[in-house]
C-alpha cells in the first residue's frame, strides 16, 4: 500500500561518494528554492543564505541534508533527511492537502509553522518573521523513532489556537 501523495516525488539515492551526493542535492535545493519561488500559503519562503567560512554551500541547505552532533555541536551527514530532500518543496506547496498535519506552535516569543507529513515520517519546519510577508525555512527532517513522534504529537495537541 502506498502512502504517499501523488505530489510527492521519489526519495534520492544518497548511497555513494558523499561529495557527488552533495553536487546532486544542491541542484534539486537550487531549483525548488533558489529558482523555484517557494510560497507557504501568502509568504515567500527564505532560508539562511549565510555561507560559514570553510563552507561552500548555504546554511539553509546543509539544515537540510545534515543534523547536529550534540557531543560535538558539528553537522554530521543525514541520510535519511538527505534522500528526503526533494520531500521538502512540495511539502510546503501542498501544505492545505490534508495529509499534512500543519499547525503553529508558539515558542520563546517566535512562532512556528510544522508542517508534518505524519503517515510518511517526514516534517518540514517554518518560522513566521514578525511584519514581513515571509517565511524562514528551519529545517526538514525525517521522523526517526516513537519517541520522536510522541514529541510532534505533543507540539500538535498544544498547537497556537
Amino acid at each position: 500500500m502506498n502512502l504517499a501523495p501523488s505530489w510527492l516525488p521519489p526519495i534520492v539515492s544518497v548511497s555513494g561518494d558523499w561529495n557527488k551526493i552533495i553536487i546532486l542535492l544542491y541542484k534539486i535545493f537550487k531549483k525548488d528554492f533558489q529558482y523555484g519561488k517557494l510560497y507557504f500559503q501568502c509568504y515567500t519562503v527564505g532560508w539562511d543564505e549565510r555561507i560559514l567560512p570553510g563552507d561552500s554551500h548555504e546554511e539553509g541547505f546543509w539544515h537540510l541534508i545534515t543534523k547536529e552532533d550534540m557531543k560535538t555541536g558539528e553537522r554530521l551527514p543525514d541520510f535519511r533527511r538527505a534522500e528526503r530532500l526533494p520531500w521538502c518543496a512540495p511539502t510546503i506547496r501542498n501544505s492545505e492537502d490534508p495529509v499534512v498535519k500543519t499547525w503553529d506552535l508558539k515558542a520563546r516569543g517566535k512562532i512556528r509553522t510544522y508542517l508534518w507529513l505524519e503517515k510518511m515520517d517526514y516534517v518540514v519546519v517554518l518560522e513566521k518573521r514578525k511584519n514581513k510577508k515571509k517565511v524562514f525555512l528551519i529545517t526538514a527532517y525525517y521522523v526517526e523513532g516513537e519517541s520522536t513522534r510522541r514529541s510532534l504529537m505533543q507540539k500538535y495537541n498544544s498547537r497556537s489556537q
